[in-house]
Protein backbone atom coordinates (compact mmCIF):
# COMPACT_ATOMS: atom_id res chain seq x y z
CA UNK A 1 0.00 0.00 0.00
CA UNK A 2 1.51 3.72 -0.89
CA UNK A 3 1.98 6.04 2.17
CA UNK A 4 0.14 9.15 1.86
CA UNK A 5 -0.05 12.25 4.19
CA UNK A 6 -3.14 10.56 5.99
CA UNK A 7 -1.16 7.79 7.16
CA UNK A 8 2.34 9.78 7.39
CA UNK A 9 0.15 12.48 9.58
CA UNK A 10 1.93 12.00 12.99
CA UNK A 11 5.51 13.04 11.24
CA UNK A 12 4.61 15.63 9.10
CA UNK A 13 5.37 19.24 11.27
CA UNK A 14 3.01 22.25 10.82
CA UNK A 15 4.99 25.15 9.11
CA UNK A 16 4.51 28.08 11.11
CA UNK A 17 4.88 31.75 9.50
CA UNK A 18 6.03 34.79 11.71
CA UNK A 19 4.15 37.38 12.88
CA UNK A 20 0.91 38.52 13.47
CA UNK A 21 -2.05 39.37 11.34
CA UNK A 22 -4.00 42.51 12.60
CA UNK A 23 -7.60 42.78 11.70
CA UNK A 24 -8.80 45.26 13.83
CA UNK A 25 -8.33 49.23 12.04
CA UNK A 26 -6.35 51.42 13.48
CA UNK A 27 -6.63 54.72 11.49
CA UNK A 28 -8.50 57.59 13.16
CA UNK A 29 -8.00 60.73 11.06
CA UNK A 30 -10.31 62.61 13.36
CA UNK A 31 -8.60 62.53 16.10
CA UNK A 32 -5.10 62.52 14.77
CA UNK A 33 -6.38 66.05 13.28
CA UNK A 34 -7.08 67.16 17.07
CA UNK A 35 -4.22 65.48 18.24
CA UNK A 36 -1.46 66.81 16.08
CA UNK A 37 -2.29 70.48 17.13
CA UNK A 38 0.19 71.83 20.15
CA UNK A 39 -0.73 70.00 23.07
CA UNK A 40 -0.95 73.02 25.39
CA UNK A 41 -0.08 71.74 28.78
CA UNK A 42 -1.99 72.78 32.30
CA UNK A 43 -2.97 71.82 35.55
CA UNK A 44 -5.05 72.79 38.40
CA UNK A 45 -8.80 73.00 38.71
CA UNK A 46 -9.80 73.67 34.65
CA UNK A 47 -8.43 75.51 31.89
CA UNK A 48 -9.51 79.09 32.03
CA UNK A 49 -9.65 82.36 29.60
CA UNK A 50 -12.38 85.22 28.86
CA UNK A 51 -13.93 85.76 25.06
CA UNK A 52 -15.22 88.61 23.37
CA UNK A 53 -18.49 87.92 22.91
CA UNK A 54 -20.53 91.10 21.95
CA UNK A 55 -19.66 94.92 20.35
CA UNK A 56 -19.97 98.72 21.99
CA UNK A 57 -23.49 99.16 20.58
CA UNK A 58 -23.02 103.22 22.05
CA UNK A 59 -22.75 104.66 18.37
CA UNK A 60 -24.68 106.08 15.77
CA UNK A 61 -25.74 109.09 13.70
CA UNK A 62 -27.61 111.84 14.78
CA UNK A 63 -28.31 115.35 14.03
CA UNK A 64 -26.59 119.24 14.80
CA UNK A 65 -26.64 119.39 18.56
CA UNK A 66 -28.93 116.54 19.34
CA UNK A 67 -28.05 114.00 21.68
CA UNK A 68 -25.35 111.43 21.38
CA UNK A 69 -25.29 107.92 21.40
CA UNK A 70 -25.44 105.84 25.59
CA UNK A 71 -21.99 104.79 25.68
CA UNK A 72 -21.90 101.02 25.76
CA UNK A 73 -19.27 98.29 26.25
CA UNK A 74 -17.33 95.61 25.49
CA UNK A 75 -19.10 92.20 26.59
CA UNK A 76 -16.88 89.40 27.68
CA UNK A 77 -17.68 85.41 28.89
CA UNK A 78 -15.03 83.03 30.62
CA UNK A 79 -14.36 80.07 28.96
CA UNK A 80 -13.68 77.20 31.74
CA UNK A 81 -12.67 73.69 30.19
CA UNK A 82 -12.62 71.08 32.36
CA UNK A 83 -9.99 68.43 32.53
CA UNK A 84 -11.61 64.93 31.25
CA UNK A 85 -10.03 61.38 32.82
CA UNK A 86 -9.54 58.23 30.45
CA UNK A 87 -7.93 55.05 31.65
CA UNK A 88 -7.52 51.35 30.16
CA UNK A 89 -6.20 48.79 32.21
CA UNK A 90 -4.80 44.97 31.79
CA UNK A 91 -3.23 42.06 33.74
CA UNK A 92 -1.56 38.56 32.93
CA UNK A 93 -0.22 35.81 34.56
CA UNK A 94 3.73 35.57 34.97
CA UNK A 95 3.05 31.70 33.40
CA UNK A 96 1.93 33.55 29.66
CA UNK A 97 4.95 36.21 30.11
CA UNK A 98 7.71 33.60 30.24
CA UNK A 99 6.19 31.13 28.03
CA UNK A 100 5.44 33.72 25.36
CA UNK A 101 8.87 35.03 25.40
CA UNK A 102 11.25 34.24 22.05
CA UNK A 103 10.23 33.87 18.57
CA UNK A 104 10.54 29.99 19.12
CA UNK A 105 8.04 29.68 21.85
CA UNK A 106 5.35 32.02 20.60
CA UNK A 107 4.37 34.83 17.44
CA UNK A 108 4.71 37.65 19.56
CA UNK A 109 5.32 38.20 23.37
CA UNK A 110 1.91 38.43 25.23
CA UNK A 111 3.21 41.56 27.42
CA UNK A 112 4.44 43.27 24.40
CA UNK A 113 0.90 42.31 22.88
CA UNK A 114 -1.14 43.56 25.27
CA UNK A 115 0.57 46.83 26.38
CA UNK A 116 0.28 48.20 22.50
CA UNK A 117 -3.05 46.57 22.22
CA UNK A 118 -4.63 48.30 24.91
CA UNK A 119 -3.45 51.83 23.88
CA UNK A 120 -4.78 51.02 20.40
CA UNK A 121 -7.94 50.17 22.21
CA UNK A 122 -8.12 53.64 24.30
CA UNK A 123 -7.53 55.39 20.86
CA UNK A 124 -10.12 53.50 19.32
CA UNK A 125 -12.22 54.71 22.10
CA UNK A 126 -11.01 58.09 21.97
CA UNK A 127 -12.15 58.15 17.43
CA UNK A 128 -15.23 57.67 18.76
CA UNK A 129 -15.32 60.19 21.50
CA UNK A 130 -14.24 62.60 19.16
CA UNK A 131 -17.45 62.70 17.18
CA UNK A 132 -19.75 62.56 20.92
CA UNK A 133 -21.32 65.46 22.35
CA UNK A 134 -19.26 64.47 26.13
CA UNK A 135 -22.59 62.61 27.39
CA UNK A 136 -21.07 59.39 26.70
CA UNK A 137 -23.63 58.22 25.01
CA UNK A 138 -22.84 54.89 22.48
CA UNK A 139 -26.89 54.29 21.96
CA UNK A 140 -30.21 54.15 23.00
CA UNK A 141 -32.75 51.19 24.33
CA UNK A 142 -35.36 51.21 21.27
CA UNK A 143 -38.75 50.49 23.25
CA UNK A 144 -38.32 48.82 26.50
CA UNK A 145 -38.15 45.66 27.44
CA UNK A 146 -37.03 42.89 30.38
CA UNK A 147 -34.50 40.49 28.59
CA UNK A 148 -31.16 39.41 27.76
CA UNK A 149 -31.80 41.03 24.08
CA UNK A 150 -32.01 44.83 23.57
CA UNK A 151 -32.97 46.60 21.08
CA UNK A 152 -30.94 50.00 19.96
CA UNK A 153 -31.10 52.53 17.63
CA UNK A 154 -29.65 56.04 17.78
CA UNK A 155 -26.00 55.36 17.39
CA UNK A 156 -23.42 57.51 19.11
CA UNK A 157 -27.14 59.23 20.35
CA UNK A 158 -27.82 60.58 17.07
CA UNK A 159 -31.38 59.68 16.17
CA UNK A 160 -31.64 57.16 13.55
CA UNK A 161 -33.15 53.63 13.39
CA UNK A 162 -29.97 52.34 11.99
CA UNK A 163 -27.12 50.72 13.25
CA UNK A 164 -27.96 50.94 16.71
CA UNK A 165 -25.23 48.51 18.35
CA UNK A 166 -22.78 50.13 15.77
CA UNK A 167 -20.29 51.63 18.75
CA UNK A 168 -21.01 48.48 20.78
CA UNK A 169 -19.06 44.94 21.19
CA UNK A 170 -19.02 42.10 23.10
CA UNK A 171 -17.21 42.01 26.07
CA UNK A 172 -17.98 45.62 27.16
CA UNK A 173 -19.50 46.43 29.92
CA UNK A 174 -22.87 48.88 29.91
CA UNK A 175 -25.29 50.59 32.07
CA UNK A 176 -28.38 52.15 31.28
CA UNK A 177 -29.09 55.73 32.18
CA UNK A 178 -32.34 57.44 32.69
CA UNK A 179 -32.45 60.29 30.88
CA UNK A 180 -34.78 62.35 32.84
CA UNK A 181 -32.88 61.74 35.71
CA UNK A 182 -28.78 61.21 34.52
CA UNK A 183 -28.91 58.27 37.27
CA UNK A 184 -28.99 54.37 36.45
CA UNK A 185 -31.92 53.23 35.45
CA UNK A 186 -31.38 50.89 38.47
CA UNK A 187 -28.30 50.36 41.03
CA UNK A 188 -28.51 46.77 40.08
CA UNK A 189 -28.45 47.73 36.30
CA UNK A 190 -25.04 46.84 35.01
CA UNK A 191 -24.44 43.87 32.06
CA UNK A 192 -21.79 42.57 29.96
CA UNK A 193 -22.28 42.46 26.02
CA UNK A 194 -22.10 38.90 24.81
CA UNK A 195 -23.36 39.79 21.05
CA UNK A 196 -23.92 42.71 19.06
CA UNK A 197 -25.58 41.05 15.80
CA UNK A 198 -24.47 42.13 12.40
CA UNK A 199 -28.08 43.15 11.69
CA UNK A 200 -27.05 46.21 13.93
CA UNK A 201 -30.39 46.49 15.61
CA UNK A 202 -30.12 44.70 19.06
CA UNK A 203 -26.96 43.08 21.38
CA UNK A 204 -27.37 40.37 24.28
CA UNK A 205 -26.73 40.92 27.28
CA UNK A 206 -26.23 39.28 30.84
CA UNK A 207 -27.91 39.33 33.35
CA UNK A 208 -31.25 39.74 31.76
CA UNK A 209 -31.89 43.53 32.62
CA UNK A 210 -35.25 45.49 32.66
CA UNK A 211 -35.16 49.21 30.52
CA UNK A 212 -37.51 51.78 29.02
CA UNK A 213 -37.65 53.02 25.78
CA UNK A 214 -34.42 55.77 25.15
CA UNK A 215 -32.68 54.83 28.11
CA UNK A 216 -29.14 55.82 27.56
CA UNK A 217 -26.17 53.16 26.59
CA UNK A 218 -22.47 53.76 28.38
CA UNK A 219 -20.16 52.17 29.68
CA UNK A 220 -19.19 51.52 33.04
CA UNK A 221 -16.35 50.77 34.93
CA UNK A 222 -17.26 47.52 36.58
CA UNK A 223 -19.80 44.80 37.01
CA UNK A 224 -20.28 45.73 40.71
CA UNK A 225 -20.78 49.40 40.26
CA UNK A 226 -23.81 50.44 41.35
CA UNK A 227 -23.51 54.44 40.83
CA UNK A 228 -23.66 56.49 37.71
CA UNK A 229 -20.41 58.15 38.82
CA UNK A 230 -18.21 55.19 37.95
CA UNK A 231 -19.96 54.88 34.27
CA UNK A 232 -18.62 57.39 31.29
CA UNK A 233 -21.56 59.30 31.25
CA UNK A 234 -21.05 62.93 31.17
CA UNK A 235 -17.23 62.08 31.34
CA UNK A 236 -16.04 62.18 28.03
CA UNK A 237 -14.95 65.45 26.31
CA UNK A 238 -16.93 67.33 24.12
CA UNK A 239 -16.55 65.88 20.76
CA UNK A 240 -17.61 67.64 17.67
CA UNK A 241 -21.45 67.43 18.22
CA UNK A 242 -20.90 69.46 20.76
CA UNK A 243 -18.06 71.70 19.74
CA UNK A 244 -19.75 72.36 16.25
CA UNK A 245 -23.31 72.98 17.78
CA UNK A 246 -25.90 75.84 17.84
CA UNK A 247 -27.45 74.24 21.03
CA UNK A 248 -28.92 71.29 19.90
CA UNK A 249 -26.77 68.69 21.96
CA UNK A 250 -24.80 71.31 24.04
CA UNK A 251 -26.46 74.06 25.47
CA UNK A 252 -23.85 75.17 27.85
CA UNK A 253 -20.40 74.38 26.02
CA UNK A 254 -17.06 75.23 28.72
CA UNK A 255 -19.21 77.34 30.83
CA UNK A 256 -20.46 79.90 28.14
CA UNK A 257 -24.64 79.12 27.73
CA UNK A 258 -25.11 79.62 24.00
CA UNK A 259 -28.84 81.14 24.13
CA UNK A 260 -27.22 83.79 25.85
CA UNK A 261 -24.36 84.22 23.96
CA UNK A 262 -25.34 82.92 20.28
CA UNK A 263 -21.64 84.09 18.51
CA UNK A 264 -20.98 80.83 20.86
CA UNK A 265 -22.91 78.84 18.69
CA UNK A 266 -21.84 76.58 15.56
CA UNK A 267 -24.38 77.28 12.06
CA UNK A 268 -26.21 74.09 12.17
CA UNK A 269 -28.67 73.20 8.98
CA UNK A 270 -30.90 70.80 9.86
CA UNK A 271 -33.41 68.50 7.67
CA UNK A 272 -31.15 68.88 4.99
CA UNK A 273 -32.20 66.03 2.76
CA UNK A 274 -30.74 65.27 -0.47
CA UNK A 275 -26.62 66.94 -0.41
CA UNK A 276 -26.35 69.08 -2.83
CA UNK A 277 -23.65 71.52 -4.11
CA UNK A 278 -25.85 74.58 -2.80
CA UNK A 279 -26.03 73.27 0.54
CA UNK A 280 -22.58 72.49 1.16
CA UNK A 281 -21.38 76.10 0.21
CA UNK A 282 -24.18 77.65 2.46
CA UNK A 283 -22.29 76.24 5.40
CA UNK A 284 -19.27 78.13 4.21
CA UNK A 285 -20.68 81.06 3.37
CA UNK A 286 -22.54 80.91 7.01
CA UNK A 287 -19.19 79.81 9.00
CA UNK A 288 -17.28 82.80 6.94
CA UNK A 289 -20.71 85.14 7.39
CA UNK A 290 -20.36 84.71 11.16
CA UNK A 291 -17.02 83.90 12.26
CA UNK A 292 -15.07 84.89 9.82
CA UNK A 293 -14.36 81.00 9.41
CA UNK A 294 -11.90 80.02 6.92
CA UNK A 295 -12.81 76.02 6.09
CA UNK A 296 -10.18 73.73 5.56
CA UNK A 297 -11.71 70.00 5.75
CA UNK A 298 -15.16 68.57 5.33
CA UNK A 299 -15.51 65.81 7.74
CA UNK A 300 -18.03 63.09 7.65
CA UNK A 301 -19.13 59.12 7.00
CA UNK A 302 -18.44 57.08 3.99
CA UNK A 303 -22.35 57.19 3.13
CA UNK A 304 -22.19 60.94 2.73
CA UNK A 305 -19.12 60.56 0.70
CA UNK A 306 -21.15 57.93 -1.71
CA UNK A 307 -23.71 61.06 -1.81
CA UNK A 308 -21.47 63.61 -2.60
CA UNK A 309 -20.39 61.60 -5.29
CA UNK A 310 -23.67 60.19 -6.77
CA UNK A 311 -24.89 63.91 -6.70
CA UNK A 312 -22.43 64.55 -9.68
CA UNK A 313 -22.57 61.75 -11.74
CA UNK A 314 -24.83 63.39 -14.25
CA UNK A 315 -21.85 66.22 -14.89
CA UNK A 316 -19.51 63.14 -15.83
CA UNK A 317 -18.92 62.61 -19.41
CA UNK A 318 -16.31 59.89 -20.23
CA UNK A 319 -15.94 56.74 -18.04
CA UNK A 320 -11.88 57.60 -18.06
CA UNK A 321 -9.06 59.10 -19.94
CA UNK A 322 -8.68 56.26 -22.36
CA UNK A 323 -12.55 54.59 -23.61
CA UNK A 324 -10.89 51.28 -24.48
CA UNK A 325 -10.83 50.71 -20.77
CA UNK A 326 -13.61 52.44 -18.92
CA UNK A 327 -13.64 53.40 -15.38
CA UNK A 328 -16.78 54.52 -13.77
CA UNK A 329 -15.38 55.17 -10.46
CA UNK A 330 -13.60 58.30 -8.88
CA UNK A 331 -10.54 58.90 -6.83
CA UNK A 332 -12.19 57.91 -3.63
CA UNK A 333 -12.43 54.41 -5.09
CA UNK A 334 -8.33 54.21 -3.86
CA UNK A 335 -8.60 56.49 -1.07
CA UNK A 336 -7.59 59.01 -2.32
CA UNK A 337 -9.54 62.32 -0.91
CA UNK A 338 -11.86 64.58 -2.95
CA UNK A 339 -12.80 67.64 -2.79
CA UNK A 340 -15.26 70.67 -2.66
CA UNK A 341 -13.89 73.71 -3.97
CA UNK A 342 -10.58 73.03 -3.00
CA UNK A 343 -11.70 72.11 0.23
CA UNK A 344 -10.22 68.62 1.33
CA UNK A 345 -13.15 65.68 2.01
CA UNK A 346 -11.81 63.88 5.42
CA UNK A 347 -13.33 60.12 5.45
CA UNK A 348 -14.03 58.72 9.01
CA UNK A 349 -15.60 55.68 10.34
CA UNK A 350 -16.71 56.69 13.70
CA UNK A 351 -18.29 59.76 12.04
CA UNK A 352 -22.07 60.31 12.54
CA UNK A 353 -24.86 59.08 10.46
CA UNK A 354 -26.37 61.89 8.15
CA UNK A 355 -24.07 64.89 9.54
CA UNK A 356 -21.28 66.89 7.49
CA UNK A 357 -18.96 68.71 9.60
CA UNK A 358 -17.02 72.12 7.89
CA UNK A 359 -13.85 72.52 10.51
CA UNK A 360 -11.84 75.72 10.31
CA UNK A 361 -8.67 73.51 11.91
CA UNK A 362 -6.76 76.59 13.01
CA UNK A 363 -9.52 76.85 15.92
CA UNK A 364 -8.69 73.28 17.22
CA UNK A 365 -7.15 72.89 20.65
CA UNK A 366 -6.17 69.98 22.87
CA UNK A 367 -5.83 70.94 26.08
CA UNK A 368 -3.22 67.52 28.23
CA UNK A 369 -2.16 67.21 31.85
CA UNK A 370 -0.65 63.66 30.84
CA UNK A 371 -0.98 62.45 27.23
CA UNK A 372 -0.70 59.39 27.52
CA UNK A 373 1.66 57.02 30.09
CA UNK A 374 1.42 53.65 32.14
CA UNK A 375 0.99 54.97 35.72
CA UNK A 376 3.80 54.21 37.67
CA UNK A 377 4.13 56.99 41.17
CA UNK A 378 4.43 53.87 43.11
CA UNK A 379 7.94 52.87 41.58
CA UNK A 380 6.74 50.22 38.85
CA UNK A 381 4.30 49.83 36.41
CA UNK A 382 3.40 46.20 36.76
CA UNK A 383 2.07 46.06 40.07
CA UNK A 384 0.99 42.37 41.54
CA UNK A 385 -2.05 41.55 41.75
CA UNK A 386 -3.66 40.87 44.93
CA UNK A 387 -1.29 40.95 48.62
CA UNK A 388 -0.87 38.28 51.50
CA UNK A 389 -2.82 35.19 50.99
CA UNK A 390 -4.75 36.87 47.94
CA UNK A 391 -0.96 37.30 45.86
CA UNK A 392 -0.95 35.77 42.31
CA UNK A 393 1.54 35.24 40.06
CA UNK A 394 -0.24 37.65 37.98
CA UNK A 395 0.27 40.82 37.44
CA UNK A 396 -1.69 44.49 35.69
CA UNK A 397 -0.90 47.86 34.69
CA UNK A 398 -3.06 50.80 33.89
CA UNK A 399 -2.73 52.96 31.27
CA UNK A 400 -3.90 57.01 31.35
CA UNK A 401 -4.97 60.33 29.39
CA UNK A 402 -6.02 63.08 30.83
CA UNK A 403 -7.01 65.59 28.47
CA UNK A 404 -9.50 67.43 26.58
CA UNK A 405 -10.50 69.58 23.23
CA UNK A 406 -11.81 72.85 22.39
CA UNK A 407 -12.65 74.95 19.71
CA UNK A 408 -11.87 78.39 20.11
CA UNK A 409 -14.37 80.05 17.91
CA UNK A 410 -17.43 77.46 17.31
CA UNK A 411 -18.83 80.14 14.81
CA UNK A 412 -15.95 79.62 12.61
CA UNK A 413 -17.74 76.27 11.52
CA UNK A 414 -20.89 74.57 10.85
CA UNK A 415 -22.64 71.11 10.63
CA UNK A 416 -25.32 70.12 8.02
CA UNK A 417 -27.73 67.15 9.77
CA UNK A 418 -30.50 65.03 8.43
CA UNK A 419 -28.29 64.77 5.24
CA UNK A 420 -29.56 61.87 2.92
CA UNK A 421 -27.65 58.43 2.16
CA UNK A 422 -27.60 55.04 1.89
CA UNK A 423 -26.09 53.49 4.73
CA UNK A 424 -24.63 49.96 4.49
CA UNK A 425 -24.69 48.07 8.71
CA UNK A 426 -21.45 47.66 9.61
CA UNK A 427 -19.95 47.16 12.60
CA UNK A 428 -17.09 48.89 14.43
CA UNK A 429 -14.50 46.82 16.28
Amino acid sequence: MAQDTTAYNDVLKTVYEGGIRELIPNNFPTLAMFEEKDASPWGGKAVEYPVKVGRNQGSGWGSELGNIPTAGRQQYALTRIPMRYQYGRMSFSAQVMASSEGAKNAFAPAAEQETNGLVNDMRSARARMIFGDGRGVLALVNGAASSTTQTLDSPGGVAGATNGNRFIAPGMQIAMVNPATGLLRSTTFTATVVTAPAAGTTITITPTQSTTDNDYVVRIAQIASTDVSDSSYQKEPVGLLGLVDDATYVATLHNINRTTQPLWQSKVLASVGALSADVLQRGVDLADEIGDGDITDLIMHHSLRRAYMSMMEGDRRYTGADLSNPDAGTRAAKKQKLSFGGIPILVDKYAPYATIFGIDRSQLRRWVQKKGEWMDEDGSILQRIGTGATAQDAFEAIYRIWDNFSIEKPNTCFRLDGVTATVVVAHID
